[in-house]
């Protein structure tokens, strides 16, 4: 196993400010310079820039994998409750796509090989991932049709209201309330 890189071994706000430096748009100078700041003094260029380079690879993998689930989550539906468990599932979708390709790559991981390699305890363990991924999707689904039937209900709770204050203020009869009711919210007295 390798030993953790210089930049690991630091704070955590330290790496945050990192994160945060390079995101708001510094150079690896710019960075070293507040990391010497901030006490940091031997943490080397190269260093840094192997970090930063990392950063940026794992942030263009998620954006990559974020982009992809945005757009099917657009064609199943754009609920902002949905959303954020389309994408976890799409994100474990993509994990296990690059694991089957790895397979294919001579120079690929061991540790994630052997679970597609006749290692049958990693391939258990891909199973319930999926497994475990059906069944977050069937409960997001779930989710989705109680926020609705909720506020189904409180839509048709709140035109009841205005139905009866309306027909109140026009003088119609309890029939012709019930009719309205009947036809419009789907209410029947």
């Amino acid at each position: 196993m390798a030993r953790p890189s210089s930049i690991d071994q630091l704070e955590p706000e330290i790496r945050e400010e990192i994160g945060r430096l390079r995101g708001g748009g510094h150079t690896i100078d710019e960075i070293l310079a507040a990391l010497r700041e901030l006490g940091a003094k031997d943490i080397s260029r190269s260093a840094l820039g192997r970090h930063v380079k990392n950063m940026e690879q794992i942030g263009a993998k998620l954006r990559h994998s974020r982009n992809i689930a945005e757009a099917l989550v657009r064609q199943l539906g754009d609920a902002p409750a949905s959303r954020s468990a389309q994408l976890n599932i799409e994100l474990l979708h993509s994990v296990i796509l690059d694991l089957n390709l790895a397979s294919e790559d001579a120079d690929a991981d061991a540790d994630g090989l052997a679970a597609l390699r006749g290692n049958p305890e990693g391939i258990m363990l891909l199973a319930k991932a999926i497994d475990h991924l059906t069944k977050s999707s069937k409960a997001d689904i779930d989710n989705q049709k109680a926020i609705e039937e909720r506020v189904e209900k409180r839509i048709n709770a709140k035109n009841a209201v205005a139905i009866k204050d309306v027909a109140k203020e026009k003088g119609l009869s309890q029939e012709t309330v019930d009719a309205i009711r009947a036809r419009i919210l789907g209410v029947k007295q």
